[in-house]
């Protein structure tokens, strides 16, 4: 029985070792190994243009976040782009089929097609809208991949795609489709489509671009938001809103994720598609400077507004720290009424060796706690245009940034240490790299500051995982050694069958007995755990020994006890000696 449940516990180990040897071999093969490398493919092979490559007489797409396909149904003689516009090279034909990357179009004659720009063609008959950069797999989830990934390496699948270049067929009409406004959209007159996929009851003849306005004044189309005469569109969407000539789009500068629209009539605010609670309306950003903020701030009389890009929804904090005071941004993301002086930084929260990446990060609001007088702050000037600006409060000078965290300036306002600082930053044409180096040499240290709020966006909650799953691996081992204690499966360190002494593990050995010497055992506390250890080295009479094979008295987390270990150890030595062979115990 014990001999069976041995070599049961063996197989099933060495069956464990085979299987993730294979799966890992399998994964590195799929990554690496079928195919040439995206080296090898743009060194050696014809480029025909930045999407499609013929290597070795092949065609290849090259997929943004995929890498490359090879187009096995793409004649060589005759594929050709047929437009070589960047918004048209992911579209190409040969004699028998157009192609939207690597993916056949359907349907689609390839011997009339032509390019109508904005990513849009046609055949004279069907039109399509093939996308001018690739997307996500909404077809094709993460475990999927990973198995299209392992049968991939077996060579049994084709290459998974985890991105696509997005295919939509229009409606047919009895005109034509062209492309309008210069944003993916297209009509024949009678239907809008955007992006390939209709613009519910869209006007052409009306339809416009909402403008973008810029915190240096500048003004730009948006290419998100749109308006007829009776509606007002994110992207595919229909927004609850009526159209108005005072609608606009706002950026923040550094935070290019999210998309907000100002609707000035009634004070509400749209990020992305989701407006903002209307019963806490009018609403007002706090500033459209973004380089030391990671959260796009509303103030009004209810509190402070922001969206939450993990969970995807509004938050509010109760307290608008501005309200009921004259505040004036003097410099991007400071402000003064006179008294005081609030300004806004970032800072971020990252994981440690064993939990690596982004935990949170965090948009503050500080005020200036130095010991400066609120009404003698004079601006002395700016550094290269529009590094920052210098300002003198007294005898003391001050540094306010707009480099941000992008250039890797962690602080908002920095106390200038002497006079000769402040010539070197005002010097024409000064680097970067310059303001760098006085911060790190402590010729700009951080302003004194008091936190007034912040606002959070967690990433994920720090080491828990990693916690939770120590937790999970920990009772599994348990459980499993619960089950085998149950099937009453304690195999001894060895035993002697056949005038051999075999030793119980995966890779097990067999000693003769007229080889064997000694067998000594070494009682050990346990480095990991409460108790103690124990090994054992079979020494042969040649001189060569075993390596130390350890053991315990049963299966379980914990150590033995000394008495335990010595009793079973005095068992083993009992056995030993019944076969003649001599054994010591060493401490």
């Amino acid at each position: 029985m014990k001999e069976r449940n041995i070599k049961v516990i063996k197989v099933t180990g060495i069956l464990f070792f085979i299987v993730l040897f294979a799966v890992t071999t399998l994964l590195l093969i799929g990554e690496f190994g079928a195919g040439p490398s995206l080296s090898n493919l743009y060194r050696d092979g014809k480029q025909i243009n930045g999407v499609f490559t013929n290597y070795e007489n092949q065609i290849y797409a090259t997929v943004p976040s995929s890498g490359y396909y090879l187009m096995k149904e793409a004649d060589v003689n005759s594929f050709r782009e047929i437009d070589n516009q960047i918004s048209n090279r992911q579209f190409a034909v040969d004699k028998n089929h157009a192609y939207c990357g690597n993916r056949i179009v359907a349907g689609f004659n390839p011997n009339t097609a032509k390019a109508l720009g904005d990513g849009y063609f046609s055949d004279g008959k069907t039109t399509c809208y093939c996308a001018p950069m690739s997307v996500p797999n909404e077809n094709l989830s993460g475990v999927s991949y990973v198995l299209q990934r392992i049968l991939y390496g077996a060579g049994l699948v084709d290459k998974p795609q985890s991105d696509v270049y997005p295919i939509h067929i229009l409606e047919d009409g009895q005109s034509a489709y062209s492309p309008i406004l210069r944003t993916n959209t297209a009509t024949n007159g009678k239907r809008v489509y955007y992006h390939g996929k209709i613009l519910p009851k869209a006007n052409p003849q009306t339809l416009r671009q909402i403008p973008v306005l810029f915190n240096d004044g500048d003004t730009r189309d948006s290419y998100v938001y749109l308006a007829d005469d009776n509606h007002v569109y994110y992207k595919n969407e229909v927004l609850p809103l009526q159209p108005n000539g005072e609608l606009h789009a706002i950026t923040f500068d550094a935070q290019t994720r999210e998309n907000y629209l100002i609707d000035p009539k009634d004070g509400m605010v749209y990020v992305n598609n989701i407006p903002f609670d209307k019963k806490y309306a009018p609403y007002q950003e706090l500033s459209m400077h973004g380089e030391h903020a990671y959260h796009g701030l509303f103030l009004s009389s209810h509190g402070m507004f922001y969206y939450d890009v993990v969970a995807k929804e509004v938050k509010q904090v109760d307290t608008n720290p501005f309200l009921g005071a004259n505040f004036k941004e003097i410099e991007p993301l400071i402000f003064s009424d006179g008294k005081r002086i609030l300004y806004v930084q970032t800072s971020e929260r990252w994981g440690g060796r064993r939990s690596p990446g982004l935990i949170s990060r965090t948009t503050h609001i500080y005020e200036l706690d130095e010991p400066v007088n609120p009404e003698a702050w004079q601006k002395v000037g700016m550094v290269n245009h529009n590094f920052g600006a210098i300002w003198k409060n007294g005898a003391d000078y001050f540094y306010f940034d707009q480099l941000g965290n992008g250039q890797g300036i962690k602080g908002t306002i920095y106390r200038i240490a002497n006079e000769a600082t402040v010539r070197t930053l005002i010097e024409k044409d000064v680097r970067i790299d310059a303001v760098r180096e006085l911060i790190r040499g402590e010729d700009m240290t951080i302003a004194k500051n008091k936190e007034v709020i912040n606002v959070t966006t967690k990433y994920r909650d720090g080491d828990s995982w990693f916690i939770w799953i120590i937790i999970a691996l920990g009772v599994g081992v348990r459980v499993v050694l619960w089950g085998i204690r149950k099937m009453r499966v304690n195999p001894k360190p060895f035993e002697i069958d056949n005038m051999r002494l075999k030793i119980n593990n995966l890779w097990s050995k067999r000693y003769r007995l007229s080889d064997i010497y000694e067998v000594t055992f070494f009682v050990e506390r346990a480095a990991r755990q409460s108790g103690y250890n124990g090994r054992f080295q079979v020494i042969l009479k040649n001189g060569e020994h075993s390596r130390k094979y350890m053991f315990a008295s049963q299966m379980g987390l914990k150590g033995d006890t000394k008495d335990e270990l010595e009793l079973y150890i005095a068992d083993l030595q009992h056995t030993l000696t019944s076969y003649k062979i001599k054994s010591q115990v060493v401490y």
